[in-house]
């Protein structure tokens, strides 16, 4: 019989070695990189919420608001009986 099938599936293949500068170096990286998608999210969000808030204040300001009465100050030297 010829070679088995799974003796494709049971080579190990060898890894090459790193050095511990390439370890923290990837290792770096991959934080950073985590970081930076937090953070774009995070601005992502803040820009939504600010654009609705703008949105709001623009609406309320559209509104003509009703105007103050004006009430008639009484005369300064009033008889007091």
């Amino acid at each position: 019989m010829s070679e088995p099938v799974y003796s494709d599936l049971l080579k190990v293949t060898p890894v090459a070695p790193k050095t511990r500068a390439e370890i923290t170096d990837t290792m770096v990286r991959t934080k950073l990189d985590k970081e930076t998608d937090e953070r774009q999210a995070k601005i992502r969000k803040l820009r939504q919420a600010r654009l609705a808030m703008e949105a709001k204040a623009a609406a309320a300001a559209a509104k003509p608001a009703a105007p103050k009465k004006v009430r008639a100050k009484p005369p300064k030297f009033a008889n007091k009986s």
